[in-house]
């Protein structure tokens, strides 16, 4: 008995630690799974390549070595015969210029600090997408549920002009009125549960799972009309930085290049003493001139600096256009947040109605009709109070994900209805 409840333990303990069945207990956990999202993960991996790449590039070509003989005779290969034969052993090493090898580490080390930012802002984006679709998946189940008590309310209604019909009182416009809208509201019930099943696979793909947690309370972050505070504006500014080291590099191209070449011969003594033997060594230092620098590297210069000035008009360009979209995102967010308060308001204002319809149709002095149609009512109003909220947080989301550090995310606290 005891074997087999502790068999019973371990299978429920290892169902439960298996891949897909433990849920995430904090936002903050999503966070981190986000952290490690191929997306992100794709632009840093990239970004420690190319410091690599950086390191790389201060190193020295390989050297190239060399041996062989000289002046052998081929008629009879032999090393005493003539003076200049011999036998040859050396080494050639180009030296790059160093200014220019440091100016293209620069260059790379550059555009790894841009990768860098890229994997930060890919992954505050992805923030902002869970948050949006946990909004949106929250608003499409409570409009299901509010539109499935409208069906029922719809029945109820159907019902009661059914037996005005059959009393003899002349509804029979409502009647097809109210059928016509009950088909509508089956309609908008088919769609959102087609989109939950569309947020739902868009949460495996952040996420592998569909969350069980609360949306977390967003906080809108404050943004002071600061251009350099925005992701994509940040990444332009790097576009400039490294232009300004595509710029060094074609500068420091006119700066000469370096050669050491070095050669030992190994001689033998003339056939009956004719000429000594000894052995020769020849260095050499080489220098490169840049004599064609006018077809070369003044061309590339120039090419360098114009690229440099395209960046910075970019840049330019992405600043003005990234404070008209934080403003309009701003005005979006903010409508969004007073629409919320006026929904809120009417939907409070549609329960006193609601209560009201009530009390006279228990009175006698109304029909059910005016309850169950107040009902309605105040369901729809819900139901955009559902979407509105969705928008706001999803707007909120997105402002804060533009803006460097803009996730401030009380996780301690939910949204509340």
């Amino acid at each position: 008995m005891k074997y087999r409840r502790f068999l019973s333990l371990s299978i429920t303990a290892i169902l439960m630690t298996s891949g897909g069945g433990v849920f995430a207990a904090s936002f903050e956990e999503y966070v981190e799974r986000l952290s490690s999202h191929p997306q992100v993960e794709t632009l840093l991996t990239k970004s420690e390549a190319t410091k690599s790449q950086a390191q790389g590039a201060l190193g020295l070509p390989d050297p190239m070595l060399m041996i062989g003989v000289d002046n052998l005779p081929v008629s009879d290969p032999e090393f005493d015969r003539f003076l200049p034969t011999s036998k040859v052993i050396g080494f050639n090493q180009k030296i790059p210029n160093p200014v220019l090898l440091r100016a293209k580490s620069d260059k790379l080390e550059q555009l790894s600090e841009k990768q860098k930012l890229m994997a930060d802002y890919t992954r505050a984006r992805l923030q902002y997408m869970l948050i949006a679709k946990m909004a949106e998946y929250k608003s499409a189940k409570t409009r299901r549920g509010l539109i499935n008590k409208q069906l029922k309310f719809y029945k109820e209604l159907e019902d009661t002009f059914q037996g005005q019909i059959e009393s003899g009182r002349a509804v029979y416009q409502r009647f097809s009125e109210v059928d016509v809208e009950r088909a509508e509201a089956e309609r908008k019930l088919n769609d959102i549960n087609a989109q939950i099943a569309s947020i739902e696979a868009v949460f495996i793909r952040l996420i592998d799972e569909v969350p069980q947690i609360d949306i977390p309370k967003i906080v809108d972050a404050s943004w002071d009309s600061n251009a350099d505070a925005i992701y994509p504006v940040l990444i332009s500014s790097q576009d400039i930085n490294i232009a300004q080291k595509a710029t060094k590099i074609a500068d420091a191209a006119f700066l000469p290049n370096f050669g050491v070449n070095a050669i030992y011969k190994q001689r033998e003594d003339g056939q009956n003493n004719s000429f000594s033997g000894e052995d020769w060594f020849s260095v050499q230092a080489q220098i490169t001139v840049p004599l064609w620098a006018s077809k070369n590297q003044k061309p590339k210069l120039k090419a360098a600096q114009d690229s440099q000035r395209s960046a910075e008009f970019a840049y330019d360009d992405m600043v003005r256009q990234w404070k008209a979209q934080m403003e309009a995102i701003r005005a979006m967010r903010d409508s969004a947040a007073l629409n919320v308060k006026v929904l809120q308001d009417k939907d409070h204002a549609m329960e006193h109605k609601v209560r009201a319809s009530q009390r006279n149709y228990e009175a006698g002095t109304e029909g059910l009709s005016r309850v169950l149609l107040a009902r309605i009512d105040r369901l729809n109003i819900q139901a955009q109070l559902a979407q509105l909220k969705a928008i706001h947080l999803s707007k909120a989301a997105e402002f804060n994900s533009n803006i460097v550090d803009g996730f401030t995310v009380a996780v301690s606290d939910t949204t509340k209805e």
